[in-house]
């Protein structure tokens, strides 16, 4: 991987060269560190270049990702401790019951996993417990939502995937399938919209150009604000 040295400290980079890149991009985010995007033809010499340039913004940026982990609590699945779901932490509950299979509910905004009593200290068990939980809603939450903005802005997909992603939190493809990651769940309801907008836009203007962004602000006002928080924020969205 690329790096450069600036104030005494190494930043690594990395680069990302696709055909639909039409400038030089940099990028800094929590879970994905430096990326910078930039359009095929342009010298490795230029992106090394830009990065040093931008060398103290940079490094401010990863010590501000760095500080927001530090202060925002990380789950774990354990009685009491708390996990994100659309955007509040909610207590954590594990109680045991008599029935030989576990389930998961959100009860008076509390998570309520129930298991037998041998699986009560398992994390493992309880976390793909919660894991199983979270993709079943997603598939009939993220449906719904896709089914109320397709009908306002007229868009109607060819056929919607949840799916759990790693890196993307959505996509739309020239046939007019989207997909959506099922971590989604996780985010704000505004941001859960605003991804939804978006790859409702690419059935209209599969790019980013001026009339997409158009699209996408006309039924979302606030999408950057919504994409900044997805973009800070992507490493607590991980279940771990």
């Amino acid at each position: 991987m690329p790096h450069v040295r600036v104030k005494g400290t190494d930043i690594e980079y990395r680069v990302l060269k696709t055909r639909l890149n039409r400038y030089i991009r940099l990028t800094v985010s929590g879970k994905d560190g430096v990326r910078v995007s930039a359009p095929w033809g342009v010298p490795e010499r230029d992106l090394h270049a830009m990065v040093r340039e931008k060398g103290a913004w940079i490094l401010d940026r990863l010590e501000h990702f760095r500080q927001l982990e530090l202060q925002q609590p990380r789950w774990t699945f354990s009685d009491g401790q708390r996990v994100l779901i659309m955007g509040e932490w909610r207590t954590l509950r594990i109680i045991s019951w008599e029935w030989n299979a576990g389930k998961v509910a959100l009860e008076g905004g509390e998570v309520i996993i129930r298991v037998p009593f041998r699986f009560l200290r398992d994390e493992k068990v309880l976390s793909q417990l919660f894991y199983k939980w979270i993709r079943r809603w997603a598939e009939q939450e993220l449906r719904r939502r896709v089914g109320l903005f397709s009908g306002q802005m007229k868009l109607a997909p060819a056929r919607i995937t949840v799916r759990a992603q790693r890196s993307k939190w959505g996509s739309c493809n020239a046939e007019g399938n989207i997909n959506l990651n099922m971590r989604l769940m996780l985010a704000p309801p505004e941001v859960i919209d605003y991804v939804v907008i978006h790859e409702l836009a690419h059935l209209r203007e599969l790019n980013h150009s001026k009339r997409f962004w158009a699209l996408v602000e006309q039924h979302c006002p606030d999408s950057r604000t919504q994409k900044n928080w997805l973009r800070e924020h992507t490493w607590l969205l991980e279940m771990s």
